[in-house]
């Protein structure tokens, strides 16, 4: 049966851990690009008896009207049942109307004698240009355009980009830029060709001679030749405008001629061309842009950016994808400068991500002020981080954590992977790590994306299994967890609460926005940090570490069992005391600290305990009272949920895997 996959369902992980043991042939696509698939029900699965055994993943073409076929992946125990067909007909039936399914394979693959029994034709080869040479082959099967015509006008529906002298010199010389000859890649190929103009050509004829093997590469790449009368007057428009005038007439020839070649855009390192490239896109509607831009362009063309800017809790502080290299101004302030580090050398590292398809996050104040900056890339199960940086100041420990978390929960929707950190690090980054629960191996941070939960009678994870289950403790557990995140052990014997909170405080406290304006202002630290803490009556009964199960109270959308924590510790004691301790990680004020304070001990002192949490996680949907009733019967006791109790574990694993569950 053929199904659209959904993110956050069960068939949607098979369908990621399908595509990772088959990326050798399938191709790199971003993990964020596939989930914006599934998003648009572009993902299709072939599932029986609950078990996915193939899926593809298609696109749709604007411009052209036709389907663009990205993967199409049978289980390698499935093959020869006719799978594959079935999927490519889910594909035609859901898209009717569509011109018709194209594709491109390379030319040493296997799979092109597997194209004409699925009833596509032959169309064509164009250079996929890695460095290897391989060509790819295109196919095409009609739909609609059935009944119109045999097949479409063989137009190339890619995104026509020149590329200046540089950039190819970059690419036939194979020089050590890393964006440059990133943009040789296949999957830059499918959807942009790279072209060159008769300027570009000249220049190199005019050089000395090549060799037979650069002069051979050179023939692969398409010249742009537009007519003389168009580009010459394109060329004296630009000449005559102040805002170009400064540019080089050789530079200028470039661009007149791949603006009227129809170019979307031209590729450059020439920082002086693209310092005017506001205004020569005015003039001409072309788009100058650096390789290491045009990259993420690209990407974020596909889906990988395409999320919403995502607020921290009330902090005042957003995470943001960076589609456009930082300027060195604002890579300054991420420079190790105690060892003499330049902003170029670091804008190297965050192009060592770009060159592999990987992305650049930054932490930024509303007011753009960045804060922290991450750049990382995947290569199947391993994830490297070639920069992970964190601005000077008071808040630097925090952001650092908040990056660090942020970048794995990128990881985690992808499946699981090796984090592995290799960049130079400064002693608020370390400590970051350190929280986050990062290993030091030497010149490296390593830690894991673990995305499987574990409960009794489960074989343990690798890292537990030399313990067992008998001999395990909530202090291993939480390291673990630690170390592994998202992944969570259930032992059965950790001691848990579950603890009411006011909906006003778990949203600054837990980390999720309400559609209202933001009531704590002057909480940003405690909204900010990864590790909080929340006031209650005296309590000397307590046991840390414990998992915390947190129920918001008040009813309505954001109530019910809401997120899940784990308890390090816990203070009981004056409140005034508590409060000067834990301001900065708390959003209850003085007054109110006061107000959670009782008479405790022979003295009758007032007292309070301040509840010490971290590794919060919150759950997709809050479960409500009815449905969290039916998860732990203990809950239908009268005044239940008027002051923390201890619940048992296993219906804390109720809830979190009811809590993480999604079925839309």
């Amino acid at each position: 049966m053929i199904e659209a996959v959904s993110p956050g369902s069960p068939q949607y992980q098979r369908v990621i851990e399908l595509g990772n043991a088959n990326s050798a042939t399938l191709g790199f696509l971003p993990y964020e690009a596939i989930k914006q698939a599934a998003d648009e029900g572009r993902v299709l699965a072939f599932v029986e008896d609950g078990e996915v055994k193939g899926y593809a993943l298609y696109g749709k073409r604007v411009r052209t009207g036709d389907i663009s076929l990205t993967h199409l992946c049978v289980d390698k125990d499935q093959r020869g049942l006719g799978i594959a067909r079935e999927l490519v007909e889910g594909i035609v039936e859901r898209n009717l109307h569509r011109a018709g399914i194209r594709l491109s394979c390379r030319k040493d693959y296997a799979a092109n004698d597997m194209w004409p029994k699925l009833g596509f034709t032959r169309w064509g080869e164009k250079p996929g240009r890695s460095r290897a040479g391989h060509l790819l082959v295109t196919w095409w099967r009609p739909i609609a355009a059935q009944t119109l015509f045999e097949e479409p006008d063989h137009e190339d529906a890619r995104l026509l980009v020149a590329i200046d002298t540089n950039i190819l010199l970059d690419i036939l010389e194979q020089r050590d830029f890393l964006a440059s000859l990133a943009l040789t890649a296949d999957w830059v190929a499918e959807v942009a060709e790279l072209a060159v103009t008769m300027q570009s050509r000249s220049e190199l004829s005019d050089q000395r001679s090549r060799s037979e093997g650069f002069e051979s590469s050179l023939g692969e790449f398409r010249t742009l030749e537009p007519s003389p009368e168009a580009w010459h007057a394109e060329l004296e428009s630009l000449q005559q405008a102040s805002s170009a005038a400064r540019v080089e007439t050789s530079d200028l020839r470039v661009v007149a001629q791949a603006a009227t070649s129809d170019a979307a855009y031209l590729v450059t390192r020439d920082e002086s061309l693209l310092k005017e490239g506001k205004h020569i896109e005015q003039l001409t509607g072309l788009s100058l842009i650096g390789p290491d831009d045009f990259l993420l362009r690209l990407q974020a063309s596909g889906g990988e950016h395409s999320h919403q800017t995502r607020a921290i809790a009330a902090s005042g502080m957003s995470v943001v994808p960076v589609l456009e290299m930082p300027t060195s101004t604002d890579l300054n302030a991420f420079c190790h400068h105690h060892v003499g580090e330049r902003p170029a050398e670091l804008r190297q590292r965050l192009s060592m991500a770009t060159a592999r398809e990987g992305r650049i996050e930054q932490i930024a104040r509303e007011a753009g002020e960045p804060l922290a900056l991450g750049a990382m890339y995947r290569e199947q199960s391993r994830v490297t981080v070639t920069a992970l940086r964190s601005a000077s100041g008071q808040q630097s420990h925090s952001t650092a954590r908040q990056m660090i978390h942020h970048l794995r929960t990128i990881v985690a929707r992808g499946g699981s992977a090796e984090l592995v950190i290799e960049d130079q690090t400064q002693s608020s980054v370390e400590r970051a790590l350190r929280d986050e629960g990062f290993r030091s191996e030497g010149a490296t941070w390593k830690a894991f994306v673990q995305t499987g939960m574990f409960g009794p009678g489960d074989a343990l994870p690798q890292e537990l299994s030399q313990i067992g289950w008998d001999r395990l403790n909530a202090n291993l557990i939480r390291e673990y967890e630690r170390y592994a995140w998202p992944s969570k052990v259930f032992s059965g014997a950790v001691t848990s609460y579950l603890v009411p909170i006011k909906p006003e405080y778990a949203r600054v406290l837990l980390g999720y926005e309400e559609p209202q304006a933001r009531l704590f202002e002057i909480h940003l630290r405690a909204a900010a940090a990864r590790e909080n803490t929340y006031y209650m009556t005296p309590r000397q009964s307590l046991e840390a570490p414990a998992r915390i199960i947190w129920w918001v109270s008040g009813g309505g959308a954001f109530g019910g069992v809401r997120a899940i924590s784990w308890l390090d510790a816990f203070d009981t004691g004056d409140p005034r005391r508590l409060y000067r301790k834990y301001r900065d990680r708390g959003v209850l004020d003085e007054s109110q600290v006061l107000d959670s304070a009782k008479p405790s001990g022979n003295g009758g002192h007032p007292a309070a305990t301040a509840l010490l949490f971290s590794q919060t996680e919150i759950f997709h949907e809050p479960i409500a009272m009815d449905r969290a009733r039916e998860l732990c019967p203990a809950m239908n006791t009268d005044g239940y949920f008027i002051t923390t109790r201890q619940i048992d574990e296993a219906s804390v694993q109720a809830f979190y895997e009811e809590g993480v569950r999604r079925d839309d």
